[in-house]
């Protein structure tokens, strides 16, 4: 037995692969995204991939003679330079703003596909905090 207890036992790449695709069911249907297409039933964002492109802000601060930047993780979609994005708090927008610049790992990059860290630099300045979502918007 040991000193702390039984080990749990590793789940199997079956099961993991079921409950992952259980919650990826359940996120995609709670987004208004019909799994099987990959189209959104809003005519306002811009389909990337598999739903829109959304980031997660997790940190916001100012660089002097740059702008704004928002740090965090692509959720979904593909972020790229010259996106028009919207920013939410909760299910309101907040303001409108642009991608003028992408960096990950203090390397500039011209996109942050869906699960990268990456740092975006938005002009003009909105009013972010940790937990809102930027989303990209429709340009047309």
């Amino acid at each position: 037995m040991g000193w702390f207890g039984k080990k749990k036992d590793p789940l199997d790449a079956n099961e993991m692969l079921r409950q992952y695709n259980a919650q990826e069911a359940a996120r995609l249907a709670a987004a208004g995204i019909a799994p099987s297409t990959g189209i959104t039933s809003a005519a306002q964002p811009v389909a990337s991939g598999i739903g829109v492109a959304e980031f997660a802000v997790e940190d916001v601060f100012t660089i002097t003679g740059r702008g704004q930047v928002a740090t965090g993780k692509t959720a979904t979609g593909t972020m790229r330079v010259g996106d028009r994005v919207a920013v939410l708090r909760g299910a309101t927008e907040i303001g409108v703003s642009t991608v003028t610049g992408i960096e990950m790992f203090r390397r500039k990059a011209t996109e942050a596909p869906a699960g990268s860290m990456a740092g975006l630099l938005l002009k003009p300045r909105v009013d972010l905090a940790r937990g809102d979502v930027i989303r990209v918007t429709a340009t047309a």
